[in-house]
């Protein structure tokens, strides 16, 4: 097992489970503590870098992390890949107080906490061309206007430089913060009405950006060529197929403890990996990393 590089300070940890860690026992009946526990996971980052470092290698360069969160990713990232690391937050429904409590993991750590910034729109406060590398996980869906994000990392990213979005498939079989299966949502309504059959609060679902799925991003990129030189690398396809072909690890304690034993019987009838295939054919591989880099 790799070994963490932050640490998570008792206080950061207490205002997670007050409050991301509150909001998702209500959405999809986790504890509290073990929904803080994922939030804060210290090796989780490590796992990211390596899928970023597929496609360009981080050590030393200029990075944005959009969407902070508690700031375990971009804090590990700072000192793993001696990175110049810089990120956004803004206090969002499920997240109160992450902004500083970023801000405190960061100064537990030795980091400085002015690399932090908060935001209030999906406007970034950078000028053009300013980051080598600029990465978003789980945000796009919680944003007004998911097309103004990515067209502003790419607005602040270099020549050569790359765009990483990890978000959820809404074309996919499962809905990750409710953590139930899903049928492929194609209009916004389906995700409240669907989550409301099964007995769930659907107050949460009507504030997610469902049209996000592998046509959304092959469209996205497709406008944003028209403004900037961009070139569509992925959407996570071979990522998900490598996951597939091997014995699956959860990176989410919440994820594990829903669908270990489901996946126990996917791998065994996955042989030659048939069926990730097929789900990557019908466009249903989750999550999506959407990977853009931004011609020279």
């Amino acid at each position: 097992m790799s070994t963490p590089l932050v640490l998570v300070p008792p206080s950061v940890m207490e205002v997670a489970v007050q409050s991301v860690g509150a909001f998702f026992h209500g959405v999809n009946g986790m504890s509290a503590e073990a929904a803080a526990r994922d939030h804060l996971d210290v090796l989780r980052p490590l796992k990211k870098g390596q899928i970023l470092e597929a496609f360009t290698p981080l050590e030393g360069k200029k990075l944005l992390e959009i969407g902070v969160g508690f700031g375990p990713n971009l804090a590990t990232w700072i000192k793993r890949y001696n990175l110049d690391g810089y990120g956004t937050e803004r206090d969002t429904e499920g997240f109160g107080s992450s902004y500083k409590a970023a801000r405190a993991l960061f100064a537990a750590n030795g980091l400085d906490p002015d690399r932090i910034v908060r935001v209030d729109g999906d406007t970034l406060p950078f000028p053009d061309a300013s980051f080598d590398v600029v990465y978003a996980g789980n945000v796009l869906e919680h944003t007004e206007d998911p097309a103004k994000v990515l067209e502003e990392g790419v607005r602040v990213l270099r020549p050569g430089g790359i765009l990483q979005a990890e978000i959820p498939n809404y074309l996919s079989y499962f809905e990750g913060h409710y953590m139930v299966p899903q049928p492929p949502v194609v209009w916004r309504w389906v995700l409240p009405f669907w989550v409301r059959l099964l007995g769930r609060d659907p107050a949460f679902a009507r504030t997610m950006r469902t049209e996000i799925n592998p046509v959304w991003c092959r469209r996205t990129v497709k406008e944003l060529k028209r403004k900037y030189p961009v070139e569509l690398m992925s959407t996570g396809e071979r990522i998900f197929l490598d996951r597939l072909a091997r014995p699956y690890e959860f990176e989410m304690e919440r994820t594990a403890s829903r669908l270990g034993r489901l996946m126990g019987i996917f791998q065994r009838v996955n042989a030659g990996n048939w069926m990730g295939r097929l789900i990557v054919l019908a466009q249903g591989h989750y999550p999506l990393y959407l990977t853009v880099r931004r011609d020279p």
